[in-house]
C-alpha cells in the first residue's frame, strides 16, 4: 500500500478528486522504493577511484600503487587483490543507500591497462556519518574490491584507522563494509578503497572503449565514461543515486600521447618512467557521482570562447573531435556560443565553471549500444559525431552528419541541463521529468527562437510534434511522465514521455502562468535549490508564487498531467441569450478515447478561451471539475486553445464548429490552425466526428497548409485510435529522444535500485 505522505501519487488519486501533492520524505519514498522492488523482484522470479598523484597520502596502510599499476610493498599487510571475492551476506535487505552516510569530497585515481582492457583505482573519500552504523553501504558493479586496502580513518585524529571487510549483499550491487570489531560511530573519516575493474567494450557504461575514427579513416583507441543512470558504480566504488552530492578530484595515469579531459579544468601534466602520463584535475563543484566524467585519446580541439553576457567575464570553450574533423565542428561551437547566451540571459545564473568542454567521438568498432546523441556531464558534455558534427562540403570526413538542425538540437538539449539536471538534480530517477522535459522544452524553444530558418523549427511543427505524441499518449503503451521505475513493461516508451508530452506540459503551464511568471519562478527554483535537489512539489511551489495563481492551482495543473497517462477531451456547448448577447458555454472534461481503460481519470485543465472580433480577447479558467459553465459577454465564435500548444483536444457543438470555421479566416496563428486540424483528426480517429465532419473542417483553405504539417510527423486520418504498423513505428522513430539508450540500462539493472 503507497503511504498517503508519499510525493508519488496514482492516477487513482485524480479519479477520485484529491487535488494537492504530498509532501513526502526520504523515508516515505525509501519504503515505497523497497516494496516496488520487492514486488518487481518476486514477480520475476514467478516468470522465470583517487586524487593526490598516486603519492603516499592516499595509502594510509602505508602502500600505495606504481606508475605500472602495480601494488608496492609498504607494510606486511599488504594483500592480494585477485584474492576469492568474501561470502554474500544474505541476510542484507534490499533498501537503499542510507542518507545517514554522506560523501563530502571524492579523490579519484585511476590507470588503465596498456591493452585498454582492464583498470586500476583507487581513492579517499571524505565522508560524514550521522549516525551510529555497522557499516558503510556503497554501490559496486563489476569491481573487484582489493579486501585489504580497505580503511576507515577519522579525520580529527581520534583513533586509530580501521580495517574494514567488504560484504556483497545478496540483492543489487552493493556492498557493505563492516569493521567486524565495532561500530562506525557518528563524525568525519576518510575512506580508503582500491580495485580493480573492466573497461566495456560491448556496452557504453562506465568506463568504455571506442575506436576513435579520424577523418581520414584512421582508428585510434580512446576510453571515455558514462555514468548516467547507475553505471558509475562500474567506475569506481560510489554513491550513485542522484540526492547524493559531493565533490570530486580526480587524477589519472594514461598513455603519453593521449589527450585528457573531465569536469574540472586539468590543473597538472606529469611524464611518468613507463611512458604514461599522469594527469590531474581540479575539484569540481558539489554535483552527483552519475555527472562525473574522463574522456582520454588522441582527440583534435577546437577551441573558442564565451562572453558571459551578465558579467563580461571569459569562458574557455572546446570541442574534442575525432583526429582530423576539427572543421567539422565550426558549427557546432558557434551554436555552443548561441545557446549559452540565450540560456545565461534567460536564467540569470552563471554557471559554476571557467571552461566548458564538448567532448565527440565515434566508434569504428560499432558494436555497443552507444546511440544516445548526448550526456550532460556538468562542464563536459559527452556527444557521439554524427549527431553534431557538420563536415564542410567536400572535406574529408567519416562522419554521417545529421545535418545543422539536429546538431543544434542536441547542443542546446545538453547545455540546457547544465542547470537543469546539473545545476539542480532531480531526486530519484522516477523524477528524471524534472531533467528531460525541461530539456526537451528548452531545446525547442531555443531553436525556434535562434534558428527559425532551420526545416521545422516552427511554432506549427511543434504543435505538430504534440499531435504526435498525444497518438503515443493513447496506445497501450503509455506511461506518465512521472512514471515510477517498477513499472517495468513499457520502460521503452517512458523516456519519450519523459521527454516529449513533460515538455509540451510545461508549455502548457507557461501559457496558463505567463512568460514572465514561468521565467521568474525557474530562476527562483535554480537558485534556492543549486546544488541540491529539486522535486515536483518544489518546482510547483515557485511557479505558483511568481504567478500569483490561487494557493494549490499550480501543483494541481501540473500533479494532474505529470502522473496520468492519456489527456483531456474539452467538448464546449453554448447558449446565446440574444437579449443580453452573452454566450453561456457548457464545458465538460473526461479522458480522451484511448486503448487503455481510465474512465476515471480527472485533470485541472488550464482552459483559454478567445472570442471577439478577430479572437482578440480572451479567458481563461481552470476547469477542474467534470462541467463547468463560462459566461461570455458576446455570442460570437469560440476557440479554445488559441495558442494551439496546449496538451488536450477540444471538440464543439455543431453549432459552435460551424461558427468557428466561418471565421476560420481570422486565425492567422501557424499553430492554431494546426492544432485545429490536429484536433480534429484525434477526434475523427476515435469516431467522435464523422469523415464528412473531418473533411469539412480540413477542407476549409486556411487550414489546408497544417494537414500537410501533422502528416510529416505520422499524424494522419485513419479513423481507428490504432494508427496501422507502419505509422506507428514511423512515430516512434521519431519519438525517440536524445538519451535513447540510456534508460533502457536503467531497468536492465533492476535489482541494482535499492529504493
Amino acid at each position: 500500500m503507497r503511504d498517503s505522505t508519499t510525493t508519488r501519487r496514482t492516477a487513482a488519486t485524480y479519479a477520485n478528486g484529491a487535488a494537492t501533492s504530498g509532501a513526502g520524505d526520504r523515508h516515505t519514498r525509501r519504503t515505497f522504493k523497497l516494496a516496488l522492488v520487492a514486488q518487481a523482484t518476486a514477480a520475476m522470479m514467478i516468470l522465470a577511484a583517487c586524487g593526490g598523484g598516486g603519492d603516499d597520502t592516499l595509502s594510509p596502510a602505508g602502500g600505495k600503487l606504481g606508475a605500472n599499476g602495480s601494488e608496492q610493498q609498504g607494510n606486511a599487510n599488504t594483500g592480494n587483490i585477485n584474492a576469492p571475492a568474501p561470502a554474500v551476506d544474505a541476510s542484507v535487505p534490499p533498501v537503499e543507500l542510507p542518507d545517514y552516510i554522506k560523501p563530502v569530497n571524492y579523490k579519484l585515481w585511476f590507470r588503465p591497462s596498456a591493452d585498454l582492457n582492464s583498470f586500476s583505482g583507487r581513492a579517499d573519500v571524505e565522508i560524514k556519518v550521522t549516525k551510529q552504523t555497522g557499516a558503510v553501504t556503497l554501490a559496486v558493479r563489476d569491481l573487484k574490491l582489493d579486501a585489504s586496502r580497505l580503511t576507515l580513518t577519522p579525520t580529527s585524529g581520534n583513533g586509530p584507522s580501521r580495517v574494514l571487510v567488504p560484504i556483497p549483499q545478496s540483492q543489487g550491487a552493493f556492498y557493505d563494509l563492516r569493521d567486524p570489531t565495532a561500530d562506525i560511530k557518528p563524525g568525519n573519516y576518510v575512506l580508503h578503497m582500491e580495485w580493480t575493474g573492466t573497461i566495456n567494450f560491448t556496452k557504453a557504461e562506465g568506463i568504455f572503449k571506442l575506436g576513435l575514427q579520424a577523418a581520414t579513416g584512421e582508428s585510434s583507441d580512446a576510453i571515455v565514461t558514462q555514468g548516467e543512470s547507475n553505471f558509475a558504480r562500474e567506475w569506481f566504488p560510489s554513491w550513485d543515486e542522484p540526492a547524493f552530492r559531493n565533490t570530486f578530484e580526480v587524477t589519472a595515469e594514461i598513455p603519453g600521447d593521449w589527450k585528457a579531459v573531465a569536469n574540472g579544468k586539468q590543473t597538472g601534466a606529469t611524464k611518468l618512467p613507463d611512458g604514461y602520463q599522469q594527469v590531474s584535475f581540479a575539484k569540481t563543484p558539489s554535483m552527483p557521482a552519475y555527472l562525473l566524467f574522463f574522456g582520454g585519446g588522441k582527440f583534435d580541439i577546437l577551441e573558442d570562447k564565451f562572453t558571459n553576457p551578465l558579467d563580461g567575464s571569459s569562458m574557455r570553450l572546446r570541442w574534442w573531435v575525432p583526429p582530423g574533423e576539427a572543421h567539422s565542428a565550426v558549427a557546432g561551437m558557434q551554436f555552443t556560443k548561441e545557446a549559452l547566451n540565450h540560456y545565461y540571459n534567460y536564467f540569470q545564473i552563471p554557471l559554476p565553471f571557467d571552461k566548458m568542454d564538448t567532448i565527440v567521438a565515434n566508434d569504428s568498432y560499432n558494436n555497443k549500444n552507444a546511440g544516445f546523441g548526448g550526456m550532460e556531464n556538468w562542464g563536459a558534455i559527452f556527444e557521439f559525431a554524427d549527431q553534431v558534427l557538420v563536415p564542410p562540403e567536400g572535406a574529408p570526413t567519416t562522419v554521417h552528419s545529421m545535418g545543422k538542425g539536429r546538431s543544434f538540437v542536441v547542443v542546446s538539449h545538453e547545455l540546457a541541463h547544465q542547470w537543469f539536471g546539473d545545476l539542480v538534480t532531480l531526486d530519484w530517477w522516477d523524477d528524471i521529468w524534472l531533467n528531460e522535459s525541461f530539456a526537451n522544452w528548452f531545446e525547442n524553444v531555443t531553436k525556434i527562437t535562434i534558428h527559425p530558418e532551420f526545416p521545422g523549427n516552427t511554432w506549427a511543427n511543434y504543435a505538430a510534434v504534440k499531435q504526435r505524441v498525444i497518438t503515443l499518449d493513447l496506445q497501450p503503451t503509455a506511461v506518465p511522465v512521472q512514471h515510477n521505475l517498477s513499472d517495468a513493461g513499457s520502460m521503452d516508451f517512458l523516456d519519450s514521455f519523459a521527454y516529449n508530452k513533460g515538455g509540451h506540459v510545461l508549455q502548457m503551464l507557461e501559457n496558463y502562468i505567463g512568460k514572465d511568471a514561468m521565467r521568474k519562478g525557474l530562476q527562483s527554483y535554480l537558485n534556492k535549490y543549486k546544488f541540491g535537489n529539486g522535486t515536483p512539489p518544489r518546482l510547483w511551489a515557485e511557479l505558483e508564487a511568481a504567478s500569483g495563481k490561487p494557493a494549490g492551482m499550480v501543483s494541481k495543473v501540473g500533479d494532474s498531467f505529470v502522473r496520468q497517462t492519456g489527456l483531456p477531451l474539452v467538448t464546449i456547448d453554448a447558449q446565446c441569450n440574444p437579449a443580453t448577447n452573452q454566450n453561456v458555454l457548457t464545458i465538460t472534461q473526461r479522458a480522451f478515447p484511448n486503448k487503455n481503460v481510465y474512465s476515471g481519470y480527472q485533470w485541472n485543465v488550464p482552459l483559454t478561451l478567445a472570442y471577439g472580433d478577430n479572437f482578440s480577447k480572451t479567458q481563461t479558467i481552470v476547469l477542474d471539475q467534470q462541467t463547468a459553465q463560462v459566461t461570455l459577454p458576446t455570442c460570437s465564435a469560440v476557440l479554445a486553445n488559441p495558442s494551439g500548444l496546449d496538451y488536450y483536444v477540444t471538440n464543439y457543438s455543431p453549432t459552435l464548429w460551424s461558427n468557428l470555421l466561418a471565421q476560420a479566416g481570422a486565425i492567422t496563428t501557424d499553430a492554431t490552425k494546426t492544432n485545429i486540424a490536429g484536433d480534429a483528426t484525434q477526434l475523427y480517429n476515435a469516431q467522435l466526428i464523422t469523415k464528412a465532419q473531418y473533411d469539412q473542417i480540413v477542407g476549409i483553405k486556411n487550414f489546408q497548409p497544417a494537414v500537410a504539417t501533422l502528416a510529416a510527423q505520422a499524424v494522419k486520418p485513419t479513423g481507428s485510435l490504432r494508427p496501422q504498423a507502419v505509422q506507428l513505428q514511423e512515430m516512434q522513430s521519431m519519438d525517440r529522444p536524445i538519451h535513447k539508450f540510456r534508460y533502457e540500462g536503467v531497468m536492465k539493472h533492476l535489482t541494482d535500485i535499492k529504493r
